[in-house]
């Protein structure tokens, strides 16, 4: 009798322990979340309209969440080297502006400027954070590479 109460007493443990867990894999799937953030949706690469020659991409660099900005080449003294602007950099994205570092920038410290993102035109706005041929460009203006 009492080798029959260990037995069901250990059956018990069993089937209550295969429980939680199913109630914990359960819950833990239905916490993938249709509200990525905003960082997960800009993930990709990103073209400016203007141009049509400068791009953004947003992802991983090394180990290192980052926003590489690719506007092509010059000659500079002889030499073919990216235009100014061009590099990686740290970025943290709040309600309605970014904070860009540039990794090439001797400068510890982060620039705002004003970001908009509109994820339904796939479009994204930010004020100039870099020379571009036409001076009278304030706002660049990238849409999704698809």
């Amino acid at each position: 009798l009492l080798i029959n109460y260990r037995f069901n007493k250990s059956l018990i443990k069993s089937k209550i322990m295969k429980y939680v867990f199913l109630i914990i894999a359960i819950t833990l799937m239905s916490c993938t979340s249709d509200n990525l953030s905003t960082a997960d949706l800009l993930k990709g690469k990103w073209i400016e309209v203007n141009t049509k020659s400068d791009t953004l991409v947003f992802g991983l660099f090394g180990d290192q969440e980052a926003m590489m900005v690719n506007r092509g080449y010059e000659i500079r003294d002889s030499f073919r080297l990216p235009k100014h602007g061009s590099g990686p950099y740290d970025y943290r994205i709040s309600k309605n502006k970014i904070a860009l570092h540039s990794y090439l920038s001797s400068s510890m410290g982060y620039k705002d400027y004003t970001f908009k993102f509109d994820p339904k035109t796939s479009r994204i706005e930010v004020d100039k954070f870099y020379e571009t041929a036409d001076s009278t460009v304030t706002k660049l203006v990238f849409e999704r590479l698809k």
